[in-house]
């Protein structure tokens, strides 16, 4: 799925740093994912886009601690939905127990954005794209390639998206982690099972008692163990290395601003 055309509805479309410190956040993904930087300037809060192989791929939003509204000390990642109505969605979010936290809020002619915190406390975002779809490469090195939600309560949390995405949880063995789950999109047809799995589902442990639940984006890369080496030696933390139920690498780190992302090896 290198350059996809648009995104079903409930599949996840864009990944967001939000951070205190936008030069070294951009500093740091250049030299871990290659990116290069774009800037929309002063009118829309010098918002940054991460480029890839001419692509956008990600957004970088500048903040300053504790100004934004949300108490944020330190950099986080937010995750988006496409949505098919942006108006629709944010009211569905209410109803299923969650709060809108910013929009329906128009960007231009690029689309029209939700940011919503579900009944967990996972900030998660919404997009109902117009001239801008999403991520320009999808499945790819440096690009988005998957997301996942870190609970405690899954139940509340599969409840929550099946209500505002429509989307169903399955078992995910390909994760290679008990209790792990997949986010699936409905079935394109009456003869499929399932729908496409598009996201995925863990939880948080015992030891991870005060975490507060959080979605993960995961950028694709050919060699994990090595830009996870690289992601080190540019300040970031290491959480975790091993490989999924696949066999294909994967790596959890915190950037040097404090956001945590996961890598994903991806075939060649």
């Amino acid at each position: 799925m290198p350059e996809p055309m648009s995104y079903p509805p409930g599949a996840p479309c864009w990944a967001e740093l939000h951070t205190p410190d936008q030069a070294a956040s951009e500093r740091f993904y250049t030299a871990v994912l290659g990116w290069g930087h774009l800037h929309a300037g002063p009118a829309y809060d010098h918002y940054g886009y991460a480029t890839w192989q001419r692509h956008m791929v990600a957004g970088i939003a500048p903040f300053e601690p504790g100004t934004d509204g949300d108490g944020e000390e330190t950099a986080s990642w937010i995750v988006s939905f496409t949505a098919d109505s942006a108006d629709e969605l944010a009211d569905r979010v209410v109803a299923a127990g969650g709060e809108v936290t910013h929009g329906p809020e128009d960007f231009g002619v690029l689309g029209r954005a939700v940011v919503a915190v579900d009944p967990a406390g996972a900030h998660v975002g919404f997009w109902q794209p117009r001239a801008h779809l999403g991520t320009g490469l999808y499945r790819e090195p440096s690009a988005l390639c998957w997301a996942e939600l870190a609970v405690h309560d899954t139940g509340a949390a599969d409840r929550f998206y099946e209500a505002v995405l429509g989307l169903r949880t399955t078992e995910y063995t390909a994760a290679g982690e008990e209790h792990y789950a997949a986010f699936r999109l409905p079935a394109r047809a009456a003869d499929e099972p399932l729908g496409e799995a598009v996201a995925g589902r863990t939880v948080l442990g015992a030891e991870q008692r005060e975490a507060e639940p959080f979605w993960m984006p995961y950028f694709g890369t050919r060699d994990a163990k090595e830009t996870a080496s690289v992601a080190r030696r540019e300040g970031a933390t290491v959480l975790y290395e091993g490989a999924n139920g696949e066999g294909r690498g994967v790596a959890v780190l915190r950037d040097p601003q404090g956001a945590v992302l996961a890598l994903l090896e991806l075939p060649a």
